[in-house]
């Protein structure tokens, strides 16, 4: 028969020293057993099992923490982390990523033969306001509405009686490759202050119509394409106008602001745009002022038409 050398002490007379796990205590042997996030990441809105996110700012790392067996410190000082492997923990188990750039990161930790890796996708977007051109591919498209084209800007219809704003705001979302992993979640939200008269007097019914500080006006779903396409982009649309009222003049000033969000956190810097207008009844054209652009404009504290 054999001698299991691991297991059996020799006999005191052989002069032998007691073997591992009689009175000599084994030595122990660290495996992991996996890594996860613990803090400011989520798989909400995620897909893939190794896929986290979360929205850039400049405090509050993500944490990534491994789990050894047996779970304890001496096993967690032996790991070893690599690929994008960022900063210590408030422990030796644990790696912090920053959060203060749009990026994706790679994590591995290995122990004991076994490996384990996430990614974690830092996600930003960069909103542009398409106010000329047409509309691209990838937005709601206007169809036979107002003018009947795909072209944007200050658009005259019904003969210059009428006018519309056509404009796509559009979300540049980063990483690059993120369409394929953050595909929900997202939206793209729409503020406004505006100033409306009615022959001269203020259109007070309606908060959109006249505020004195922002208020929501965000698109209607079928307006909006939230789920990002293979450039990485989301859309909106939008189109004020300006026609016949049932007055013999009207005129709006709007100051509009857009930024996107993720899982309802803000997650771009807000773009600005506006658009103003005047309809006059015994004008020909009537309508005698159309302009939508980028940036914000001086919201007139008195109507151009008289009451």
């Amino acid at each position: 028969m054999s001698e299991d050398r691991s297991t059996t002490s020799p006999s005191a007379g052989n002069g032998g020293t007691p073997a591992c796990g009689t009175t000599t205590p084994c030595p122990v042997v660290c495996r992991l057993v996996s890594i996860t996030i613990i803090r400011n990441a989520t798989q909400t809105n995620v897909t893939g099992a190794k896929n986290w996110a979360a929205v850039k700012k400049a405090t509050d790392e993500v944490v990534v923490e491994a789990t050894t067996n047996p779970n304890i410190a001496a096993c967690w000082q032996a790991i070893t982390w690599s690929g994008d492997s960022g900063s210590p923990g408030d422990q030796p188990n644990q790696r912090k990523l920053s959060r203060a750039a749009s990026r994706k990161f790679h994590i591995e930790a290995e122990l004991g033969g076994v490996r384990d890796s996430l990614d974690v996708w830092v996600v930003w977007a960069t909103v542009t306001i398409n106010v000329s051109g047409t509309t691209p591919a990838n937005a709601a498209q206007f169809g036979a509405r107002y003018d009947g084209t795909e072209n944007l800007g200050a658009r005259p219809y019904n003969g210059g009686n009428s006018a519309v704003g056509k404009v796509v705001p559009e979300a540049a979302l980063s990483p690059t490759g993120v369409n394929a992993v953050v595909r929900a979640g997202w939206a793209l939200r729409r503020e406004v202050i505006s100033h409306f008269w009615i022959d001269g007097a203020k259109l007070t019914g309606e908060p959109r119509a006249w505020s004195a500080d922002w208020v929501n006006d965000d698109s209607l779903a079928p307006f909006q394409r939230m789920t990002p396409d293979v450039n990485d982009k989301i859309f909106d649309r939008d189109a004020p106008n300006i026609e016949a009222f049932g007055a013999n003049n009207a005129e709006r000033y709007d100051n509009f602001r857009q930024w996107t969000e993720w899982n309802g956190e803000v997650c771009s810097d807000r773009a600005s745009w506006h658009w103003q207008a005047r309809w006059q009844r015994t004008a020909a054209p009537q309508v005698t002022l159309k302009d939508v652009g980028t940036g914000t404009i001086a919201l007139p504290a008195t109507p151009h038409f008289p009451p």
